[in-house]
Formats: structure tokens, sequence, C-alpha cells
């Protein structure tokens, strides 16, 4: 067990050498590190200091982004060898994760090192600062936010572990396991509030037994994601035997993608490709367009932060525009390749008319949004770009129809209708029909008072009138 502290509580000369390190931070950043590092590592408790040695790890990554070439060339490394178990050293595995973030701050899986260490320590606060960084990393991680909901939970924040099971809801709105983590936090703040006898344990706090059993259960799921590393080893071992295997090569995909390592994860899906049985496979293919989309939202996700974190360097905006032109592009790319061998794929052609659209490309998005209607899936948001694409070309008339169509189909007010109807507004306002234009946003505005500035637009109105 290690006991969390804060810096005040660390060695006095300890503390010396922090303050000499905050002192020489911005002409001699590197030293700050060093020495950020090295006490760390002599005092792996001290909370306070290893979130200020991460603040600083992060603000200080730089690097050129990566092109296209540099990640799909080949299988980037054999799968790694790891170390021991952390439970056999966990004190020794937080010095090892802490060593990989200091080579990549967004190394995800390191932070999973340190949460998983730390946890084994009894460090609950580290674990949700691990699980935080995380998600700071990735926002919309499903199992990284189950995983801090219930180090929250541990921690005894119930506020936040319910946020989080909210936040979770948001992006999957029927999942069960944040549900459970909701009702998990809700009796734990039952029992904070007295309503249960401290000295009864979990079990006999919730009412259904069965219930409760299932809860244990999923929570060692949520958990257990240690035997990943010995699967990755055990597939290769099998794909040396039987190289001509497929499902060996795409288990080593998914479970370096699971990994947090997308530039292997492409690479070993980019080999499963190449074998007799894989080649063709359309599903393949697919699979491959969606995790090479996702690395270029990673890559733009990180020049973003930066960009934020000094708004002032030219150099870095520079590469967060690049990173955005090159998903762009690929993206384009794809899409028109996979038009073009699957005509009647009208799921394809509706993304590629949202590419061309965000473009400004408003000519040649009109086609595939026409004919990607005929997809019931998308056919609505179809719909709803051709009117777009028609209000941008001026084209009023034919945006009205558009907007019309979908604000007398679309029974209930979400928010694609409330899209339709402001569209519909703006139309009518650009051909100076202002009567029929605030009648429009009167519609939005009874809805959601808080969508786009239709606020403005109505009080406005109002005011003019007065």
């Amino acid at each position: 067990m290690i006991q969390e502290i804060p810096i005040a509580q660390l060695d006095p000369r300890q503390v010396k050498q922090l303050l000499a390190a905050d002192a020489a931070m911005q002409t001699n950043l590197s030293y700050t590190l060093e020495i950020y590092g090295s006490i760390l590592k002599q005092s792996q408790g001290c909370l306070e200091l290893r979130k200020k040695l991460r603040a600083l790890q992060i603000k200080s990554v730089q690097g050129s982004t990566k092109g296209l070439n540099n990640l799909l060339g080949k299988v980037t490394s054999v799968p790694f060898m790891f170390g021991g178990k952390s439970e056999k050293d966990p004190e020794g595995t937080l010095v090892k994760a802490e060593a990989l973030i200091e080579k990549n701050p967004g190394n995800v899986v390191a932070h999973e090192m340190l949460a998983e260490a730390a946890n084994l320590l009894g460090m609950r606060e580290t674990v949700v600062f691990a699980y935080e960084t995380i998600r700071k990393i990735h926002p919309t991680n499903i199992k990284n936010l189950k995983e801090l909901g219930n180090a929250y939970l541990d921690s005894g924040n119930t506020e936040k572990a319910i946020e989080t099971g909210n936040a979770i809801l948001k992006i999957q709105p029927t999942d069960g396991d944040a549900v459970d983590l909701m009702k998990r936090a809700s009796v734990a703040v039952a029992m904070n509030k007295g309503k249960w006898e401290e000295s009864e344990d979990f079990r006999t706090q919730l009412k259904d037994e069965s219930e409760t059993q299932a809860l244990e259960q999923q929570a060692k799921a949520v958990t257990d994601s240690k035997g990943l590393e010995e699967l990755i080893r055990q597939t290769y071992e099998k794909l040396e035997q039987e190289p001509g295997i497929l499902n060996n090569y795409l288990l080593l995909s998914e479970y370096y993608h699971r990994y947090g390592d997308l530039e292997n994860s492409i690479a070993w899906l980019q080999e499963a490709r190449k074998q007799p049985a894989g080649q063709g496979d359309v599903s393949l293919e697919e699979k491959e367009r969606v995790l090479t989309l996702e690395y270029f939202d990673n890559s733009i996700q990180e020049w973003e932060k930066a960009h934020v974190a000094n708004p002032d360097d030219s150099e870095t905006k520079e590469s967060w525009k690049n990173a955005i032109s090159q998903k762009k592009l690929y993206e384009k790319s794809q899409l028109e390749s996979l038009v073009q061998r699957y005509p009647n794929d009208y799921g394809y052609r509706y993304e590629l008319g949202i590419n061309l659209f965000e473009n400004e490309d408003y000519d040649n998005c009109l086609s595939h949004f026409q004919l990607a209607q005929r997809n019931a899936k998308v056919r609505l948001d179809s719909i709803l770009y051709l009117g777009r694409a028609y209000s941008r070309k001026n084209f009023h008339d034919l945006a009205i129809e558009q907007f019309s169509l979908l604000k007398n189909e679309i029974q209930v007010m979400d928010e694609r209708k409330k899209d339709a109807i402001y569209e519909l507004g703006c139309c009518f306002e650009s051909m100076g029909d202002q009567d029929k234009a605030i009648e429009e946003f009167k519609v939005v505005y009874s809805a959601d008072i808080s969508f786009r500035d239709v606020a403005d637009k109505i009080n406005a109105f109002y005011s003019k009138n007065a």
C-alpha cells in the first residue's frame, strides 16, 4: 500500500528541489521535467506532483503530423514483450508506466497500466487521475468511461460517478453498464445520507440479490483488461505456427485496437487483407477505412489541444490545419473509390456528399444526396443536406421544398427538425420575406430558446416592432 500525499509532505530536500525546478521551467523545461520525474520515482504517492508532471508533459509534446505513408506502410512492431504483471510488482509497474508516458503522454496503455498498479496499491485518487487523463485523450472511449465511473465510485465521489454514467448514456443511450453504475452510485449516496445501516455490506443494501450478483460480475469484467497482453502474445505465436489462418491477423488487429495501438491495429489488418482469404473482402476494407479515420481524428484532437494550449504558436496551428486537411483528402479519395466500385451503396454516397458539402463543393454533392435518399437509414439526413446545399447555392425555392418536406414529415421536434425549420426561416429571410421567416423562427424558439441564434432573431423582431 502507498499513501497518497501532497507535495508539502515530501522530504524538505525534495520540496527544495521542486522549487528550483519550478523556477527553471521557463528557461530549462527539460530540467524541470527531469526533476519532477526523478522525485516522483522516489515518492510515487505524491499525486499533486504527478498531476504537475503530467500537465507539463502534455504541454511540452511537440513533433510533426504523421503522414499517411508513415502510418500505413507496414507492421510498426512485432507484438511487444511485456514485463512482469502488475500484480507481482505494482510499484515497478508504476515506474514503467511513467517511463512510457514520458516518451508519449498520449499512450493510453501506459495510463491504464498506471491505473491498474495504483489500484493494487490502494491509491484510489491516482486511479481516478489516470482514467481522467485517458478521458481527455479519448473523450468518447466507452470502456474508459466505465472504468472512470467505477474509480469515482471506489473513491467515494458518487456525484462524479453519476455524471460519468450520464455521459456514457449520451453516447450509448441503452448501455446497461451505465445504468448499473448510476444505480450503485445512488445506493452509495443513500448510504452516505444514513438511509442504510453502516454495518451492512453492499449485497444487503440492495433488495434484489440476483441484481447484486450481476453487478459484481460486471465489475469484474470491466476491470479485466490484464489478460489482453497475454492474448496478443498467444495469438502471435499461433500466427507464426499457422501464418495462413486469416482469423489470427484479425484477432491481432482487434487486440491492438483495444490496447490503444492504432498503428499496429491498422497494420495487422492490412496484413490480413494480403492473405488469400482476405483479398477482396469488402468488410475488411471498410474496417481499415474506419480505423484510419480514427487515427486521423486522434491526430487532429492532439494538435487542437496543442493549439489551444499555445494559440500564438503558428507552427502548431498549421499542423492542426494540415491534420484536418489530410483527413478530408483521405476520406474523399476513399469514398470516391468506394462509390465508383459500389454505385448502389447509397450509404457511401451520403458520406461522400457530406465530405463534398463540408469542402463547399455544393454542385457535386447534390447528386449524391439525391441518390442517398434511397437508403432509408440516411434518407432524412440526405434531404436536410440537400436543402442546405441548395440554400448555399442561393437556390432558395428548391431549398424550401426540402426543408418543408422535413418539417411536415418528422413528427418529433428533434435536432433535425429544428435544423430544418431554422434553415427554412433563413431561406425566407434571404428572399426578403420577413413575415414567413419570423413565423418559422418562432416555431424553433418555442421548442428550444437556445437553438443557434434564434433567440437573437426573435428579440430583434419584437424590439423593432415595439
